[in-house]
Order: C-alpha cells, then sequence, then structure tokens
C-alpha cells in the first residue's frame, strides 16, 4: 500500500493500516530510540518508547498535515525523537551531551557530517554567550529541564528564562545563516 492510501486508511482508524505501518517501519523508530537513548536506557525503555510512538501515531492520525509531511516516516521520526526525548526528562539524572548524536534519521553520510558541523557550529557559540545565558540555555535543552524548575534553580522570574532562551534561539539561528545553512523559523 502507498504511504498516502495507508495515511487514509490509519486516519479511519483501520488496524491493519496501522499494523503495516508498524512492520514497515518499526526497525526505523526502534533505530531512533536507541540513538538517543545509548547508553541512558535499557532494553525495555527503547521497547516503551517505540510503542508509545505508535500508539501516539494511532491516537494523532487524523491531525496528520499533509503538507507539513510529505511521508508517515517523516512523522514517525518526529513522533519517535520527541518520545526517547520525553523519556530522557522523565529521568532527572540522565543528560544529554552537547556533542551526542542524538538523532540520525537518515544513514547518507553527507548528512552526518552536516549535523557534526552545526553541532561544533552550536558548541562554538554556546561559549560565546553570557555565562547565565549558556546555563539556561543548557540545562532546558540538553538536560531538559522545564522553565519553572530552571527559574527556581537559578532564583529568576520564568519569563525572564523565556527571554533568554528566545534571545539564545536567535543568536544560534543568526549564526548558523551566517555559515551558510538554511534556517527554518520557528515562532518565538
Amino acid at each position: 500500500m502507498k504511504e498516502r492510501t495507508l495515511l487514509k486508511q490509519l486516519q479511519r482508524k483501520n488496524e491493519k493500516a496501522l499494523e503495516e505501518i508498524m512492520k514497515k517501519y518499526g526497525a526505523y523508530v526502534t533505530t531512533i530510540s536507541k540513538e538517543i537513548l545509548a547508553g541512558k536506557g535499557t532494553k525495555e525503555d527503547v521497547e516503551e518508547v517505540v510503542s508509545d510512538v505508535f500508539i501516539s501515531l494511532w491516537n494523532t492520525a487524523e491531525r496528520i498535515d499533509y503538507e507539513k509531511y510529505t511521508s508517515i516516516k517523516a512523522y514517525i521520526g518526529m513522533i519517535a525523537r520527541n518520545k526517547a526525548k520525553d523519556k530522557i526528562r522523565a529521568i532527572k539524572s540522565w543528560n544529554l551531551e552537547l556533542y551526542d548524536d542524538v538523532l540520525l534519521i537518515d544513514n547518507q553520510a553527507e548528512r552526518l557530517m552536516e549535523q557534526k558541523e552545526q553541532q561544533r557550529i552550536i558548541q562554538k557559540l554556546l561559549q560565546q554567550l553570557k555565562p547565565m545565558d549558556r546555563e539556561i540555555f543548557l540545562l532546558y535543552y540538553y538536560r531538559y529541564f522545564k522553565i519553572e524548575e530552571i527559574a527556581v534553580q537559578l532564583n529568576m522570574n520564568p519569563q525572564t528564562i523565556k527571554t533568554r532562551l528566545r534571545r539564545g534561539r536567535k543568536t544560534l539561528r543568526n549564526a548558523l545563516r551566517e555559515e551558510g545553512y538554511t534556517v527554518y523559523e520557528n515562532k518565538d
């Protein structure tokens, strides 16, 4: 079955469509989950994330935007990344290091090199941020603290944390553009 047909069947809550998607993309989701949880989660954690991905796909199928996600694979990859990161957030003692390869959706060497270069640039830029801004950025994006938790830890207003994060993202986007990368805008 073609992807668009599979997606339409899934949106109509056809269980056979979900089974086919699970067969087709189960290994892909498992690989993403293992990459993100590498050395930090158990086999059972990976299995739980994989299950959560397909449950989430089932529950949100009717909201999949055809324009944004041209393939089920892209949508599932996004869910898998988010579910694996959620798993890490659930266990506060786990930290993702800035240099970790947290997500490799495609296995092409060119894409891997681009990701490594972006990581190098981000590491360099983070060193240029003011110490407090860098600490906030690392707590939020790499240690998965919530804004309210950071505010309590640093004795700051949550709105100040949000402002500093927004400013840091803007700085990183501008620097990536200067390096010649295409940067997709998120509404801050």
